[in-house]
């Protein structure tokens, strides 16, 4: 299977498009439903299993495994963006590709939305904020092609995973569930597939898989 071409952005709504307002949006919600790793929403992904954590044995183990799994999130991101960029680099992101979801419709694409919002509802403020302020650095840094600098979409990627391990398994997955629905494997995944080099995708791609090992591990 490829992975769609939107899925960087991952790290950015995902986008949720760090490339531009309304891109940001699209890359976030990519990220937002293949963390969990069960599967992707765009292009159907072999399912992954993750080590659950292990039982802290008082508070001061629990606030050291909580920064151990901080570091790994932040790790994960960097090698992830680094993987990814060359992929980052070859999407036309002046499309409009990205505003349309094609097989939805508007009360679904509303619902959907919904869970997106309750989702952030439980996330922390801090890592929000966070996410909020490397978003506008992204967009700000972005080149005429709509490009952002690998330094922002580094941080950008780890913004978006500690916002969605924050929020948890469950809300995560509701949203998964929500744009499952609109089955965007069948028209959207191979026409992003056949903008890009397939190459430069499955690389991204499976750098994504370990960043989302990452992620749900600290969930």
């Amino acid at each position: 299977d490829y992975p769609p071409c939107h899925l960087a952005f991952v790290l950015v709504p995902p986008p949720l498009d760090i490339m531009a307002n309304r891109k940001a949006c699209s890359v976030l919600i990519t990220a937002l439903v293949v963390f969990t790793g069960l599967r992707h929403a765009f292009v159907p992904a072999p399912a992954s299993k993750a080590a659950p954590m292990a039982a802290a044995g008082g508070a001061l183990s629990m606030l050291g495994a909580q920064a151990a799994h901080a570091d790994k999130i932040d790790d994960a991101a960097k090698a992830l963006s680094e993987a990814s960029y060359p992929f980052l680099k070859e999407i036309d992101w002046t499309s409009d590709v990205y505003a349309k979801l094609p097989t939805a419709q508007p009360l679904q694409v509303l619902k959907a939305i919904d869970k997106m919002i309750v989702m952030g509802a439980a996330m922390d403020g801090a890592a929000l904020k966070a996410g909020a302020d490397a978003h506008h650095k992204a967009i700000m840094s972005s080149d005429a092609k709509g490009l952002t600098s690998l330094e922002d979409y580094t941080a950008v990627n780890a913004a978006i995973g500690h916002m969605v391990a924050s929020a948890g398994q469950a809300k995560t997955m509701d949203v998964y569930n929500a744009f499952a629905g609109f089955k965007l494997g069948g028209d959207v995944g191979p026409y992003m597939m056949s903008k890009v080099d397939a190459a430069d995708a499955k690389a991204a791609y499976s750098a994504f898989l370990k960043f989302k090992d990452a992620v749900k591990a600290s969930m």
